[in-house]
């Protein structure tokens, strides 16, 4: 084996996940032996966390007796893939998705596997899970796993983390609380908590700063969240007055017996890294979406859009912008679309891109054809900007989704001379007006990156402008005007 030739622990070998080991040991067991479809706290908390799943694709990792994965589907997930290397978990696995409606069953998937190669083509899916199965993964196997998590994982999607114990409750938290209670109220409680199987099976078990740090190491932006989950505690007034206080961060880092946590691939880089990462983040685009761009300017999201399975994507490049920096060999033939890198990818499915230049204000396709529509740079652009907005409104469908980033008609910058204003920059009150008078309804109006004094010839990383958004003096000071519209629904009639 290679962990033998690197001189690295052998991993907990699967047959040590029997049947009896699932049914007995984890939580959870008790309700899928009465054959209910009702979850344990801990994964309905990590469902929760993911989001919206309809039409997602999602990967169960160490799916244990399924019922995650089955969750997923019958919340509307189009495609719920649960892996374990154990084949008793993948015999349960398949018992659990009996209990399934057929139609939801269709869309659940158990493979036997290894976590730390995963058999899926890059950006994948939507949301992957991690429910107790980091602690039974060496330091180095967790590594091997996290890597091919952020492989497989889409640009805008999450990563949950469930994993327990809180080693800093064990070594902390529970000795205090076992000497106040017998100090205070002459009660003893048990020297240990460690169930049977702790000792042979959780081999890397974790606090909340080498969670953080083991998750950011591998480029994830990382919450980590304490949580105790505690199956029939029924507790009295002043019971839960004392658990609300010492559950919840930051005594809950101590005090909490596991830990949560959400993590999604990190925005660092250049500006445009960071502006690409933050589009996607906000529109998260599912399978079957047909994305215009209309002034991509150097091309970030549609080459990164290009790479993702499943989305459709055309750009319009307004006449007279000039020359594009990004050079990928793309032709550019005006009025006409130039197919860009299209074709199969490996495990199946297609990639429809095209770019064309035209005028952006009069565009040729029918009403309603794109289910986002998404500028950079182009509105305050234009000699009509609303003439034009009105028209990007028309070719987005029906509850779809613009998405516009401007100057920031607001913006005066640090100098002591006043940067010049564009003609047509927008204000926020400004754009808001705009919109409403397109039919658009406003979601987010804010601003982004706020302009700190930085090294003329600095070129490192700018995620730090994203921290020192969230500082009240600098919250306002943002460069570019970020928006978020929707188109509303029709009415009843189809009107």
């Amino acid at each position: 084996m290679d962990e033998d030739r690197e001189g690295l622990p052998p991993p907990v070998p699967p047959e040590l996940y029997t049947r009896e080991y699932f049914m007995t040991d984890c939580d959870g067991y008790d309700l899928f032996t009465r054959g209910e479809t009702r979850l344990p706290e801990r994964m309905e908390e990590a469902l929760a966390l993911a989001g919206d799943l309809r039409g997602r694709w999602v990967l169960d990792i160490g799916c244990g007796r399924g019922e995650l994965t089955c969750e997923a589907a019958r919340r509307g997930a189009a495609r719920a893939v649960g892996i374990d290397y154990s084949p008793a978990a993948l015999e349960l696995s398949r018992e659990r998705a009996r209990l399934l409606d057929p139609r939801d069953r269709e869309r659940v998937e158990f493979r036997l596997a290894d976590a730390k190669g995963l058999d899926f083509p890059d950006s994948t899916f939507d949301a992957v899970f991690l429910v107790d199965v980091y602690e039974h993964l060496h330091p180095y196997e967790v590594e091997r796993c996290l890597r091919e998590v952020r492989r497989v994982l889409r640009p805008w999607g999450r990563l949950v983390v469930h994993t327990g114990p809180n080693t800093w409750f064990y070594r902390v938290g529970y000795p205090l609380a076992r000497t106040a209670l017998r100090v205070l109220a002459r009660k003893e409680l048990p020297e240990s908590l460690r169930g049977q199987y702790d000792d042979i099976m959780h081999v890397n078990e974790q606090s909340p700063l080498s969670l953080w740090r083991g998750l950011t190491r591998e480029g994830f932006e990382v919450t980590v969240l304490p949580r105790s989950f505690l199956p029939g505690f029924r507790p009295n007034l002043w019971k839960k007055m004392v658990t609300m206080v010492l559950f919840a961060r930051p005594l809950g880092y101590v005090f909490c017996t596991s830990l949560m946590a959400v993590a999604r691939p990190a925005l660092r880089g250049r500006e445009l890294d960071i502006r690409t990462g933050r589009i996607l983040r906000l529109l998260e685009p599912p399978r079957g979406w047909k994305v215009l761009l209309i002034g991509d300017r150097e091309g970030g999201l549609f080459q990164t859009l290009s790479g993702v399975e499943g989305i459709e994507t055309i750009w319009v490049e307004p006449l007279g912008r000039g020359s594009h920096p990004w050079g990928n060999g793309l032709p550019s033939d005006v009025g006409e679309p130039a197919r860009g890198p299209a074709g199969s990818r490996p495990g199946g499915g297609s990639i429809q891109v095209a770019r064309l230049i035209a005028d952006a204000a009069r565009l040729s396709f029918p009403g309603e054809s794109f289910d986002a529509v998404i500028s950079q740079f182009a509105l305050d652009r234009m000699d009509e900007p609303e003439e034009a907005l009105a028209e990007w409104a028309r070719v987005t469908r029906s509850g779809g989704k613009i998405f516009l980033l401007l100057e920031n008609g607001d913006f005066r910058g640090w100098e002591t001379k006043p940067l010049p204003r564009m003609s047509r920059a927008f204000t926020r009150e400004g754009i808001r007006r705009a919109l409403e008078r397109c039919g658009l309804e406003p979601i987010l109006v804010e601003t982004w990156l706020p302009h700190v004094p930085l090294p003329v010839l600095y070129r490192g990383d700018l995620s730090i402008l994203l921290r020192l958004e969230k500082i009240p003096f600098l919250s306002n000071k943002g460069r570019w005007l970020a928006v978020l519209a929707e188109k509303p629904e029709r009415g009843g009639d189809g009107r």
